[in-house]
């Protein structure tokens, strides 16, 4: 059940913002949310698009940032606080770096605002629609506990990660898991493919060996997928939509390294990953 007078703003309406709006907005939230690109909130009721990030914070007790960057979070915060009133939660569902949110937590605090670090983990936008995704929450416990039933509405569930910055750490550690498997997968595929083994033998060995894990079935059939739409074409949107996983996979691989630099640990593949999303993910 919603909190009293919870009110809710969504800053960045992109893929994973638009499905938490569409799912809010389903189940009767007030919400009011804001994009600077006008075509992110087609189809919205006018009143729920606010004019500015500062108008979004002033008509809300919750503020959700689901933007791209840190650059980006970080602008979008310092005009949100301008509207906050003392007591709101800002909620950070972007993937960005933990000395990013920790910062903005500390200039959050000094106004009397809370900030959560939470992104999400899970089957993207679809995980946000049918309710299993993921919220990794860092910050502290009694907030996120008081959260949990507003992030039900949207996610199957909530992990406390520990303080701020956690949940950050923990998700830049989930995508590189994610983006090296699925570069294991596309790397072994072209290998055989190239050495002239026919299609489909390899998944068929790799099942039988159970080196295949579901999480492996889901990479290959993508990397198919993106193999047929780079030699048959396809709709712009389904391109677009994989050159944009492509810069958010440079973007989190870049994060990962930069990471694990700060803590002296070395990541030699995710090294060698860097600046290949539109290699490894986009369609040609």
């Amino acid at each position: 059940m919603m909190l009293p007078m919870q009110r809710v703003g969504l800053v960045g309406v992109g893929i994973i913002g638009r499905a938490i709006a569409d799912t809010l907005l389903a189940a009767n939230v007030p919400l009011v949310v804001h994009d600077v690109r006008a075509a992110a909130v087609d189809g919205m009721p006018p009143d729920v698009v606010g004019a500015d990030v500062a108008a979004v914070a002033q008509r809300s007790d919750v503020v959700l940032i689901a933007v791209q960057n840190d650059a980006q979070c970080e602008a979008v915060i310092a005009e949100a606080l301008g509207g906050c009133a003392a007591g709101t939660v800002i909620v950070v569902h972007s993937t960005v770096l933990p000395a990013t949110v920790q910062r903005l937590s500390i200039a959050a605090a000094e106004r009397g605002v809370e900030v959560l670090d939470a992104p999400v983990a899970g089957s993207g936008h679809e995980g946000i629609r049918d309710q299993s995704m993921w919220v990794l929450a860092g910050g502290p416990e009694p907030v996120v506990d008081r959260m949990r039933p507003f992030f039900a509405r949207y996610s199957g569930r909530v992990l406390h990660t520990g303080e701020v910055g956690s949940a950050a750490a923990l998700k830049l550690a989930h995508n590189l898991f994610v983006y090296l498997g699925y570069q294991a997968v596309r790397e072994s595929v072209e290998l055989a493919r190239a050495a002239g083994v026919a299609d489909g033998l390899l998944a068929e060995v790799t099942e039988a060996s159970q080196m295949m894990s579901p999480s492996f079935r889901v990479y290959h059939d993508i990397y198919e997928h993106r193999s047929a739409l780079s030699r048959n074409g396809g709709e712009d949107a389904e391109r677009d939509l994989f050159a944009t996983y492509a810069a958010v996979l440079d973007k989190d691989v870049r994060q990962a390294v930069a990471l694990a630099a700060e803590h002296g640990v070395e990541l030699p593949a995710a090294i060698a990953l860097q600046g290949k999303g539109a290699t490894t993910y986009a369609v040609d």
